[in-house]
């Protein structure tokens, strides 16, 4: 860690707001404000100096830079993040936020509409293509009174993008492991109507036996102007993936060998996804304004599960097919009532899906194979749920902003297993009253503060509660809840921003997986939790055309009572910490350095802490750009060429980003070495 601050110290120094006298165009750039969404629709947007949040924005500039392609790898830097690799390829990656892990503490949204799969919360953010993408805005902290449960840790907002008049864009790249990418976009404004469409395909033989794959992502966007600041716009997001899943090795193999695959050879998913969501925004009559969103999700998924005790038990595939609706509406109506001014939004939000599964218990003679006729389980589950949400934000003067909110969400959870024992199937339903609340101060146009205390909840899905009798499943239990506490301050200057907070988060119920219940282990609500943190990020210009980044998070998350009062929560690294430089270079080149550290974690079902934790790991990037105008006239439309060179853990770091205790040994998911992928580019 010594070495790292002493990369990060002077950063730090040059990113601090200057205090040199400003002139009238330091003035202006520090009064730009970045507006993001301040309810559960985007409607009626303020800015980020208004909301009693820790909110990052990333726009298609950052996007574009990064050379990420996934939203994952985009937001790996970002304060407070957690991510790790659980299945082994290296795409596949769950995200999480402020000492969550499981991808259970964060609602996902894609243009309105939620992305967390209703089974069990959690998310394949890479199905998103970053071509299609023009921003993401991640709103930390517990966010009940707007996005319901989930979202203890935050919600992340995904908006795609729209057509201009006209850009497209070409990619073609190759590299390391037989790497092929290929991209390609188009949008245009047609005048009341814009369209932008957006293709993507990944190729690789992996990093390890079994980690390659391909995917096929697309996202389309068609939206109309109907007069009076109305929108009606249409998304479609489609996803087509197919990789192994290599798992874990021991650390004797990790050590030998960390590319290797000793029994996960034939693991492998295959997951296809389609979503469309239908959006409304504008007046409505009477000083209302409103946001409607309609969308249907559906999801096809197919796994074989073999591993070590293939030998001896078989495998396990899974065949499974969902379908899920949802809904929002949303008003909103600005009014004055006293001093200064108020911004009122209700609305209802509604959700209702299910999925059918098929499951077969592979021969240990031949792990791999199944017959399709004989199903050893046949079930669905479903989830359906219904919500009222209401928030005022009162703002007294120019200075203050004053956020009030609550939602009442109900929550059912049913399976029916129609094969082998009906008397399986079974039901609960779940009931919450959250609320939010929260103060902003803004001094000047340059600095504001925060105080924010907010609930949230996580009702047990229909996995942990039913889908498997006597294996993991347990039917009896309870929704976590938790409060979060939230100070923070964000400054901007003429060389930079800083932004900052302290959190505090108190869960009750939390639902863990104990090993030790028989015959296999089981959920099981494991009591009172804590998490609690600092989250500073600093971005600015270090000099012309130079600009920096650096995000540090400290994360303390442990148990609170019972046997492991005291213990740290598993898979929560203590420090974090990010670093970035981009420099614009003559002759039109540009290059890029970044690099992560990630301390020390407690190794997954070690709620004991007795097992030795897993190493922190140092991962150092390069990419270099070159872009040229092809256009000989200043009326050419010709677009721009361009090339880049990316190197990936450049220092060729040996590490694991999980790590797990299970049968009496540990097991670690190893990640990839250098890499190297060169590609051409051309826009419009």
């Amino acid at each position: 860690m010594r070495r790292w601050l002493g990369l990060l110290l002077p950063l730090i120094f040059v990113l601090v707001p200057s205090t040199r006298p400003r002139c009238a165009e330091d003035e202006e750039k520090a009064d730009v404000q970045v507006v993001v969404t301040a309810t559960r629709l985007e409607d009626r947007p303020a800015t980020t100096a208004e909301i009693p949040a820790s909110i990052t924005v990333v726009d298609r500039e950052a996007i574009e830079r990064s050379g990420a392609r996934t939203i994952q790898d985009l937001l790996s830097e970002e304060a407070g993040v957690i991510l790790y690799d659980q299945v082994g390829n290296d795409v596949e990656k769950t995200f999480d936020l402020r000492g969550f892990s499981g991808g259970r503490g964060v609602a996902v949204f894609l243009d309105g509409a939620r992305l967390n799969d209703p089974r069990n919360n959690t998310v394949a953010l890479e199905q998103v293509p970053l071509s299609a993408v023009e921003r993401i805005e991640i709103t930390r902290g517990a966010s009940a009174a707007l996005a319901g449960g989930g979202s203890e840790a935050g919600v992340v907002r995904i908006v795609t993008r729209r057509g201009a008049s006209p850009e497209a864009a070409v990619s073609v790249a190759a590299g390391t492991y037989d790497t092929l990418r290929l991209d390609g976009s188009y949008g245009q404004d047609l005048g009341r109507v814009d369209v932008f469409g957006a293709v993507t395909y990944d190729e690789t033989d992996g990093f390890r036996i079994n980690a390659g794959g391909e995917q096929t992502r697309a996202n389309a966007t068609a939206g109309i102007d109907l007069g009076g600041e109305r929108r009606l716009a249409l998304s479609v997001l489609w996803s087509d993936l197919s990789y192994g899943n290599p798992g874990a090795l021991t650390l004797a193999e990790f050590d030998a060998d960390p590319s290797s695959n000793v029994f996960n050879v034939l693991d492998q998913s295959d997951r296809r996804t389609a979503q469309a969501a239908l959006n409304f925004q504008g007046p409505v009559g009477a000083g209302f304004s409103l946001a409607t969103n309609l969308s249907y999700r559906d999801e096809s998924n197919q796994a074989l599960s073999t591993g070590r005790s293939a030998a001896a038990f078989g495998g396990f595939f899974l065949d499974a097919d969902g379908g899920t609706w949802s809904g929002t509406a949303q008003a909103t109506r600005a009014f004055s009532a006293g001093p200064g001014s108020n911004v009122l939004t209700f609305g209802f939000e509604g959700l209702s899906g299910d999925a059918d599964s098929l499951g077969y218990f592979t021969p240990p003679d031949s792990s791999g194979t199944y017959d399709p006729a004989s199903p050893s389980t046949v079930n669905t589950t479903g989830a359906s749920s219904g919500a009222l949400f209401a928030q005022d934000a009162w703002s007294p003067s120019e200075r203050w902003t004053i956020v009030a909110g609550a939602r009442a969400d109900r929550y059912r959870v049913t399976y029916d297993e129609a094969f082998p024992v009906p008397s399986n199937s079974d039901a609960r339903t779940f009931s919450e009253l959250s609320f939010r609340g929260g103060v902003t101060w803004r001094p000047s146009k340059s600095f504001d503060l925060h105080v924010a205390v907010a609930d949230a909840f996580l009702p047990p899905t229909a996995e942990q509660l039913f889908a498997f009798p006597g294996f993991f499943s347990n039917p009896d239990l309870v929704a976590q809840d938790a409060r979060s506490y939230e100070i923070g301050a964000r400054t901007a200057g003429t060389r930079g921003s800083v932004d900052a907070a302290v959190f505090w988060i108190d869960t009750r119920d939390e639902i863990v997986f104990d090993p030790s219940a028989p015959p296999f282990g089981q959920n099981v609500n494991a009591g009172s939790t804590r998490r609690r943190g600092v989250e500073l990020t600093l971005k600015g210009q270090l000099a012309r055309r130079v600009h920096g980044f650096t995000t540090l998070t400290f994360t303390d998350a442990e148990f609170t009572n019972g046997d492991d009062d005291g213990r740290t929560i598993p898979l929560v690294p203590r420090y974090r910490a990010a670093l970035g430089v981009d420099a614009g270079l003559p002759a039109g080149f540009a290059i890029r350095v970044d690099g992560l550290y990630v301390s020390d974690q407690v190794l997954d079902n070690d709620t004991a802490n007795a097992q030795a934790e897993l190493e922190a790991y140092t991962v150092v990037n390069l990419r270099l750009a070159w872009e040229r105008s092809l256009a000989r006239a200043a009326s050419s439309r010709a677009g721009r060429l361009g090339a880049f060179a990316e190197v990936r853990n450049a220092l060729d770091e040996i590490y694991a980003t999980r790590g797990i205790f299970a049968l009496g040994s540990t097991f670690v998911t190893p990640a990839p070495g250098r890499r190297y992928v060169l590609g051409v580019t051309w826009r419009l």
